[in-house]
């Protein structure tokens, strides 16, 4: 039992300390519940933990991708002689036709601009 008198302060997590908690609840088959009990905090923590990771991994990220054609055959750059655009769908719907040789800077410039519109 533990018995608290005066005013009860709140706790400060550390970043570390609230990865390795949302990992620990990220687990196949854990339960939130458990996790929290465990670690003396309430479920609902762990889930507001969880919504604030969300948000803070939306930065811009670039993949690696294969160009094809409307067949589906691979198609090299090199082989076409009109300039080749490439089209991304965001996440708010819109899509974007860019050339395939645009820079990364302004590539992240133009979809900044484009979600935030």
């Amino acid at each position: 039992m533990e018995i608290i008198s005066g005013v009860e302060r709140r706790r400060r997590w550390s970043k570390e300390a609230k990865l390795a908690i949302l990992a620990e609840a990220d687990q196949p088959g854990a339960r939130i519940g458990e996790v929290a009990r465990r670690h003396d905090i309430f479920p609902a923590q762990i889930r507001l933990w969880r919504k604030m990771r969300g948000q803070a991994d939306t930065s811009t990220s670039f993949l690696p991708v294969h160009l094809i054609d409307d067949v589906g055959a691979a198609q090299d750059p090199a082989d076409r002689g009109t300039p080749m655009l490439v089209e991304i769908r965001l996440r708010n719907g819109r899509r974007l036709k860019v050339p395939a040789e645009i820079k990364r800077k302004t590539l992240a410039s133009l979809i900044a601009c484009v979600e935030a519109a």
